[in-house]
């Protein structure tokens, strides 16, 4: 149990700084009254894309969180022979205490930014991990 209890940690801190770098980078050349014209006028995807580049800082986060999967896996759950239970413990875990972090800590600043960064840090996280998680248990075992 110790050695699921490290793997959840490092699932969680490390996608956790990845986020928030992520989600950092793509809010740096931002300013926030601009957020209100997705609100009040109707904005081409493409320029909205290209000026937040929201896309490509998330995809960077998934990718990043697909390749700590992948090392967790293969280094603690494999060698250990978890079962199904802890490796669902290990994809849901890290992105519900992921998500109720960024609600309870930036909730008083634009909440429903948040409510947003919190859904798309766990989706991105439980879609990445899971689909690595199963790639290599089916490579590998």
């Amino acid at each position: 149990m110790g050695m699921l209890m490290i793997s959840i940690g490092i699932g969680y801190f490390a996608s956790f700084i990845l986020f928030l770098i992520a989600e950092e980078m793509s809010l740096k050349d931002s300013d926030f009254s601009d957020i209100k014209d997705a609100f009040t006028q109707e904005l081409s995807l493409d320029d909205s894309l290209t000026k937040y580049g929201t896309i490509k800082y998330m995809a960077m986060y998934i990718v990043g969180v697909f390749v700590i999967g992948l090392l967790i896996s293969t280094q603690i759950l494999i060698p250990n022979g978890f079962g199904l239970g802890h490796l669902m413990a290990y994809v849901f875990l890290p992105s519900m205490i992921g998500s109720l972090v960024i609600l309870l800590l930036k909730w008083r600043f634009q909440p429903l930014l948040k409510l947003i960064s919190s859904f798309l840090f766990g989706a991105g996280y439980i879609g990445a991990s899971a689909f690595a998680v199963a790639v290599t248990h089916l490579l590998l075992t």
